[in-house]
């Protein structure tokens, strides 16, 4: 088991979980996840459950998808994806967890340029000007995802994967990833990441999903729907 905590570096949700965790008398260990929160692990299940407890709605534990699903429908919301280096991987991990159905109706792979226009409406003179590896491209992604499909959230991703493709301005390890929310103006965020094309794509997913995740846990008293 191990607890997801957002807003806190590992060292300082270390510092504030020690009094807590000399209380069950049990060893704490806190790291970044590759999405960019901390995470903190025990051998004490009993430790990490009273310390989601205490930080709620910041913490919560295993696996982010799993939260990602639960909270939607808890909320009944529901979310799509516009993906491109990524390739359709953001989607297979929502779609991983049983319940998705609820929440989850599809995905846009937009790898071409011109699926990226066909699909999902992004403006030619943004890629032209902008390229597609660009907060302009992925903003009009999400944008995009939220008016063809409905959806109340949509996380878009675009980015050089490598090992080739890269530039001086955007070299490998480049992405870009935002949010859109029905009815709000799409939020990106710019990558630098690290490793392999396998392991670019997955922290590409896992910072895509925080995105949504930090949404999520602001939403304190869901409205029924």
């Amino acid at each position: 088991m191990a607890l997801n905590l957002f807003g806190f570096e590992p060292q300082t949700a270390l510092r504030l979980c020690q009094n807590t965790a000399r209380g069950f008398n049990a060893a704490l260990s806190a790291k970044w996840h590759i999405g960019g929160w901390s995470v903190l692990e025990s051998a004490s299940d009993e430790l990490l459950t009273e310390l989601c407890r205490l930080f709620y709605p910041k913490g919560f534990l295993d696996d982010p998808f799993k939260f990602i699903v639960d909270r939607l429908t808890v909320c009944r919301r529901t979310v799509t994806c516009a993906e491109s280096c990524t390739g359709g991987r953001l989607a297979a991990h929502i779609t991983a967890i049983p319940g998705a159905s609820a929440v989850f109706d599809g995905s846009l792979v937009t790898y071409s340029n011109r699926l990226k226009s066909l699909w999902l409406g992004v403006k030619p003179e943004t890629l032209k000007f902008y390229g597609a590896v660009s907060a302009e491209c992925v903003c009009e992604m999400a944008l995009g995802a939220v008016l063809r499909t409905d959806a109340d959230y949509a996380l878009s991703v675009s980015g050089i994967a490598g090992p080739n493709g890269g530039t001086k301005t955007k070299p490998v390890g480049t992405v870009f990833a935002a949010i859109c929310e029905k009815g709000g103006a799409p939020f990106s965020e710019e990558l630098r990441l690290n490793g392999t094309r396998a392991e670019i794509q997955s922290a590409a997913v896992y910072n895509a999903a925080r995105l949504l995740i930090d949404r999520l846990i602001r939403l304190r008293h869901c409205k029924q729907r």
